[in-house]
């Protein structure tokens, strides 16, 4: 070999090997974020007239998720249909599950989300959260009996 090459094979080889390691940090890096978790917190049965309140604490990795993306309340008497969403709409965007009622929680404390809502007619209701953040979604439902 010439002494330009002996010379070269040691940077060379250096330089593969700093590629190398620089690829494993940044797929190690590149995993999926955990999971966020979503409670929903809502009571058993409500009175008329009288305001309730519905929450949602909402988790990721055992930390409480502060500012998450959308965080809507839709509720409906379970006598009457569930509000549709066609095949071709998808996953509905915050804008049109507003349009069809539903409702923006905010931000009480953090990780917890909440609405305050008042029944009108008595019956049995359904409450269906809908919580985005980070690209992940989750809807967990629930019922409440209203006296």
């Amino acid at each position: 070999m010439s002494g330009q090459v002996r010379w070269f094979m040691p940077f060379i080889i250096l330089i593969l090997l700093a590629v190398g390691c620089s690829y494993t940090e940044q797929s190690q890096s590149g995993e999926m974020p955990e999971m966020i978790k979503v409670q929903l917190v809502i009571p058993d049965k409500a009175s008329l007239h009288k305001p309730v309140s519905l929450q949602v604490k909402l988790t990721q990795g055992g930390v409480p998720v502060i500012n998450a993306d959308q965080v809507q309340f839709q509720i409906w008497n379970e006598l009457e249909d569930a509000p549709a969403v066609s095949p071709e709409q998808g996953m509905m965007s915050a804008d049109k599950l507003e349009e069809q009622g539903a409702l923006k929680a905010s931000e009480a404390e953090k990780g917890l989300y909440e609405v305050q809502y008042t029944f009108e007619q008595a019956g049995t209701y359904v409450v269906q959260a809908h919580v985005t953040h980070e690209a992940m979604h989750s809807m967990p439902r629930g019922k409440i009996q209203v006296e």
